[in-house]
């Protein structure tokens, strides 16, 4: 039981605590089960009180003196506890959910199967604190410090551990699905056992001297166990260095957004949604970084920084493609005057000329064989188009002939720059004509080679 005097001494707020604790400095201070929900207690001495069982939860404990008390079983739950000092302190199954540790000190404390979903712990400082069988989901850890942190057993799915500080932290067999660790730093951590399924990972994380004899890719939800084994051998294990390599090849790689395209692509309606994409997003620095074609479907994939929200790049210009395709198609409407079964059929059209669009155009071929001259040569042409363009009109037909014949010239002085249009082919035409509007039978007269 709580020793009634010191609660009562308690509720009459921080200054009357702080100066009976002033003068008793050699008091051991009993709180067990009290009950303080919604109490302001900014900037109190509470530093090793036992406060086990005790229910925190709404406090407003902000810059309050926690440290080396026992907070164990306690509720904590929606409190504010930012930039309070919990050094030393014992939180083990401690209930933090939703509260606010930002920039409070941890450093060395207990929170052994401690609650702290949802937790915001930005700028907090973990280091040496035992973390191990925690639940931090959905948790901000954002810029922490969890260096030498046991983080053992924990679940970290869906945590923001961006720019979070992990050296020498012992995440085995933790849960990271779904985890944010860009510009995380795991220098020599550990992370043998853990499921890394769907975490954020970029060429900003760093991986170095990363301890790891294997981990788990996936996470099978109605048996609630690890699976996606690697290495797929149960009885083998990763290579020094070999978990680091491996992943920060794959993270280089999420460095892009495929736009899939199921029935076939416009490209005209596609470079100028990609045109207002970037427009729209001037500072993200979106480019195409390649084409292919997968079964029946044409992939576009975009090259994008690593700390872009890539779903809503992706949603974005798939809504801007369709609206582009409904302004084409709204355009025939209006000039023949389409309706019911004629509409149906001019739909029917397009969506035929989309499929064939999507053969898979030859200048990509080549590069897939390796000839990366003539994909160079294509991006010199494309990049001397864009220059004509700032000098003629294109949105006149007078002006996009003009444009064509001064482009024509230029590719008869490169030899290189024609062999990468014969590699191309008409579909390489397409795509250095269309987002200019012209008309491909305009283009082909200057680009076509005619003895190919």
């Amino acid at each position: 039981m709580a020793n009634e005097e010191q609660v009562a001494l308690l509720k009459q707020g921080t200054e009357v605590w702080n100066a009976w604790r002033k003068k008793n400095p050699e008091s051991e201070i009993n709180l067990i089960g009290v009950n303080l929900s919604d109490a302001l207690l900014r900037f109190a001495n509470l530093s090793n009180a036992n406060l086990v069982n005790a229910n925190l939860s709404k406090a407003i404990l902000n810059c309050t003196d926690l440290s080396q008390a026992d907070l164990s079983n306690a509720d904590l739950s929606n409190a504010d506890l930012s930039h309070a000092d919990l050094k030393h302190t014992n939180l083990s199954h401690a209930t933090l959910r939703h509260t606010s540790l930002i920039g409070t000190n941890l450093s060395d404390a207990i929170l052994k199967s401690a609650n702290l979903s949802k937790a915001d712990l930005s700028f907090a400082n973990l280091s040496k604190a035992d973390l191990s069988n925690a639940n931090l989901g959905s948790a901000n850890l954002s810029n922490s410090t969890l260096t030498n942190a046991d983080l053992s057993n924990a679940t970290l799915g869906y945590a923001n551990l961006s720019s979070a500080i992990l050296v020498e932290a012992d995440l085995s067999n933790a849960i990271l699905i779904g985890s944010q660790v860009l510009h995380a730093e795991f220098t020599q951590a550990t992370l043998t056992g853990a499921c890394i399924a769907d975490w954020q990972i970029s060429s900003s994380t760093i991986l170095k001297d990363v301890k790891c004899d294997y981990v788990f890719r996936t996470y099978d939800d109605e048996t609630e166990q690890f699976t996606g084994l690697l290495p797929v051998n149960p009885e083998s294990a990763f290579a020094p260095g070999e978990f680091t390599q491996r992943f920060q090849i794959i993270a280089s790689a999420l460095e892009t957004i495929d736009i899939t395209f199921t029935e076939g692509i416009d490209w005209q309606a596609f470079f100028q949604s990609f045109q207002d994409l970037r427009t729209s997003r001037p500072d993200e620095d979106i480019s195409i970084q390649g084409m292919e074609r997968k079964g029946n479907a044409f992939v576009v994939r975009l090259e994008v920084q690593a700390e872009v929200n890539k779903a809503a790049i992706e949603t974005e210009v798939k809504q801007r493609y369709a609206n582009r395709l409904a302004a084409i198609e709204a355009r025939y409407r209006e000039r023949f005057h389409l309706q019911g079964a004629h509409l149906n059929d001019l739909r029917s059209l397009l969506k035929h000329e989309r499929k064939e669009n999507t053969r898979l155009n030859r200048a990509v071929e080549t590069l897939a064989l390796g000839q990366q001259n003539l994909v160079d040569a294509a991006k010199e042409i494309q990049a001397f188009r864009n220059t004509l363009a700032e000098t003629y009109n294109t949105t006149t037909d007078a002006g996009k002939e003009q444009l064509m014949k001064e482009l024509g010239k230029e590719v008869e002085k490169h030899p290189k720059w024609r062999r990468a249009l014969k590699a191309g082919g008409i579909e390489l035409i397409k795509v250095l004509c269309a987002p200019i509007g012209v008309p491909l039978e305009m283009a082909r007269v200057y680009l076509e080679d005619e003895d190919a």
